[in-house]
């Protein structure tokens, strides 16, 4: 069991919990994410746009960041093994 975030209701832990009082979802409230820095992997609330430990963005990339991100790992995992 977990306290409803709005009102302090009592409901279910379970996912897709709904509070019967205000009507939020509260398993989505309560969600948590990893940190996508590899350093870091912080757990985080999912709705955090930033990480709370390193400042590394969790949410809200453009296209181009994205395409970024997935060049640098992917030029990690191709040269720094070769090290």
């Amino acid at each position: 069991m977990v306290k409803c975030p709005r009102c302090g209701k009592e409901v279910s832990s379970r996912p897709g919990t709904i509070c019967p009082r205000c009507g939020l979802n509260v398993s989505e409230v309560n969600a948590k994410i990893r940190c996508p820095e590899q350093n870091c992997r912080a757990l985080v609330s999912k709705k955090l746009e930033y990480c709370p430990k390193c400042g590394c963005k969790l949410r809200g990339y453009k296209f181009n960041e994205l395409m970024r991100m997935a060049r640098n790992k992917i030029d990690e995992v191709l040269y720094d093994d070769k090290e």
